[in-house]
């Protein structure tokens, strides 16, 4: 378990493209973000740090990367305290220990930034987690639902401190979905394959839509969870966004694996938004008071675009058959 601590004095640096002007003062507020060592993670910590809160948490697996990181946006951001938190989403106990750490060293947490994900639309076929879960399922949702579980007291501990102080009990939970939640199975999460090893590696295109599958339903989990929590305390405000298609090192990633996604990089690298672009919405998530709870928003702002199944799901579970 590791965290790395950097403190200076302020920096007045800034984007031409920022959400500044959508988000009030973090002051006195602490952050936590999983998966900031890069890509829209580490771009929402710098657009977060522009705001001057207390402290930002990077939750990450890679401590030699993250502490880079921390030790670069420091030199940026200067008012602002970086803590790395040593966390791998793959393993539970990993997640159990991290928790632990932040629950003994915070006092407070503000804004619970959801962001890090495993797999995607062009992925290798998934690994398993260490406790013999499929891999996107396991980190993406799994891993965060945990986290989450894990942080509820200090989350609510937070919630009564605003009230007590005069304060809105402004608390958010940011999970970061997918519109690739549209191909999960027709039926839904399907609980039986959970623990299902990816196809032999000589199946390549049954590994490549085995990983596409169980990427849409991880990232249809994570919207239906950030649902059942904001029903569960209504205390929070939660949503799940989806951040576009965005230009992130995880394309080289991929390129690197995957024939024909390196074929047509230079084509889908035209047709994607930027990361400055990409993490408005999960920005907006995380400071707006115009949240509804529950929701996912597809833009910034813009809700009610749940796919039918999810929708579908959801009433199931917590109503009986009828749809709202």
């Amino acid at each position: 378990m590791g965290i790395f601590n950097r403190k200076h004095r302020s920096s007045s640096s800034s984007s031409s493209r920022s959400s500044d002007h959508r988000m009030s003062s973090l002051s006195g507020k602490v952050i936590m973000v999983t998966g900031g060592n890069s890509g829209l993670g580490k771009q929402s910590i710098m657009e977060f740090a522009k705001h001057e809160p207390a402290e930002i948490w990077l939750a990450a697996r890679d401590l030699h990367r993250a502490d880079q990181t921390v030790f670069e946006l420091s030199r940026q951001f200067p008012t602002t305290e970086f803590n790395v938190l040593e966390m791998d989403l793959a393993s539970l106990d990993s997640i159990r220990d991290a928790a632990e750490t932040f629950l003994y060293s915070a006092r407070r947490l503000d804004v619970l930034l959801l962001n890090a994900r495993a797999g995607g639309s062009s992925s290798p076929p998934p690994s398993m987690t260490r406790d013999g879960y499929e891999g996107a399922f396991g980190v993406n949702h799994m891993g965060h639902a945990l986290l989450t579980k894990l942080l509820m007291p200090v989350l609510l501990h937070t919630v009564r401190h605003n009230r007590n102080g005069g304060c809105v009990a402004d608390v958010h939970v940011v999970v970061v979905s997918s519109v690739l939640m549209n191909h999960a199975p027709r039926r839904g999460i399907r609980f039986d394959k959970l623990k299902a090893p990816p196809p032999p590696n000589r199946y390549y295109f049954s590994g490549r839509r085995f990983a596409f599958r169980n990427y849409a339903q991880s990232k249809l989990a994570n919207t239906l969870f950030a649902r059942r929590l904001a029903r569960e305390y209504p205390q929070l405000t939660v949503a799940a966004v989806h951040p576009g298609i965005v230009r992130t090192n995880i394309m080289g990633v991929i390129a690197r694996h995957d024939v024909l996604a390196k074929l047509g990089r230079p084509i889908s690298q035209a047709c994607m938004a930027s990361v400055q672009d990409g993490i408005q919405n999960q920005m907006w998530a995380a400071t707006s008071q115009d949240i509804i709870s529950g929701e996912y928003y597809s833009h910034v702002g813009v809700k009610g675009r749940m796919n039918k199944l999810a929708r579908t799901i959801f009433w199931q579970r917590n109503y009986g058959n009828g749809l709202r």
